[in-house]
């Protein structure tokens, strides 16, 4: 009950704070989101700390403690705890250089991890419901399919608590790339003048998630635009931002139970490139 009040909470507040900033700077004026749309990302809103991240935090201890056993580490809590946060070179590191390590590599990983669910079929299937949203707002961010928060999270978290990362460490930088995710997800035109190649803004994401053949298949770093300069994958263009979004090929229906089976199918959108 009171992770749910707290969930009420974050998302008065955080409507509060994008949904003044998009009055005040809206990139696309005058667009105006169906009852239907908003009742499908609020349910999306409490299903995903609740019930997602949840499952992808137990898939990450099993894997990991699958791991942690083929280390010689025992299979009970404490054994795993402390293989998490076992003593490395990387470890004691001083906490700012090991911040800087862990968002570069947390944002590598989660570049060609991105762009592999763009490019594999039975990936895409999942991450379409993403992209779902036509009216790309702040609160379309939360539209993330359990199977596919499970596999980002995976993919990311594991490789650094293996490398020899503090757990706790790597745990932290998830709410705080959590909010920023809903950040770049507003409907505001910042670029960020000269760093709009170092830090990624809503324009350089909001572009990904455009529906226009020009945009498909870009942007996939979540943090560091950079990173899709180095693979080719950079789209960016002066004095421009999208303005129609969703997924490419055909509509997914809109209702959050809808989209929550839409993956399982038989007809499956094919890869937006």
């Amino acid at each position: 009950m009171v992770r749910l009040l707290a969930l009420v909470l974050a998302l008065v507040l955080l409507a509060g704070l994008f949904g003044g900033l998009q009055r005040l700077w809206p990139a696309l004026r005058g667009r105006k989101r169906s009852r239907q749309s908003l009742r499908t990302d609020v349910a999306w809103f409490f299903f995903d700390p609740l019930v997602s991240k949840p499952l992808a935090l137990v898939a990450v201890v099993a894997v990991a403690a699958g791991v942690a056993l083929l280390f010689g580490a025992g299979a009970d809590g404490d054994s795993l705890r402390a293989f998490a946060r076992r003593n490395t070179a990387l470890s004691e590191q001083p906490l700012a250089l090991q911040l800087v390590e862990l968002l570069l590599l947390f944002d590598l990983i989660g570049y060609w991890s991105h762009r592999l669910f763009h490019e594999r079929a039975l990936l895409w299937r999942f991450h379409a419901v993403h992209h779902s949203s036509v009216e790309l707002d702040w609160l379309s961010s939360v539209r993330v399919h359990p199977v596919n928060e499970i596999v980002q999270r995976a993919a990311q978290a594991l490789p650094l608590v293996l490398l020899g990362f503090d757990a706790r460490e790597v745990a932290a930088l998830v709410p705080l790339l959590t909010v920023y995710a809903i950040f770049q997800h507003a409907n505001v035109p910042w670029r960020f003048g000269p760093l709009r190649y170092v830090v990624a803004s809503p324009v350089f994401h909001r572009w990904h998630h455009t529906s226009e053949r020009e945009g498909l298949d870009r942007n996939f770093a979540g943090m560091f635009p950079w990173l899709d300069a180095l693979f080719g994958t950079l789209y960016l263009p002066e004095g421009r931002q999208p303005v129609v979004f969703g997924v490419a090929g055909e509509p997914l229906p809109e209702g959050f139970f809808a989209q929550l089976v839409y993956p399982f199918r038989r007809r499956q959108l094919v890869p937006v490139g």
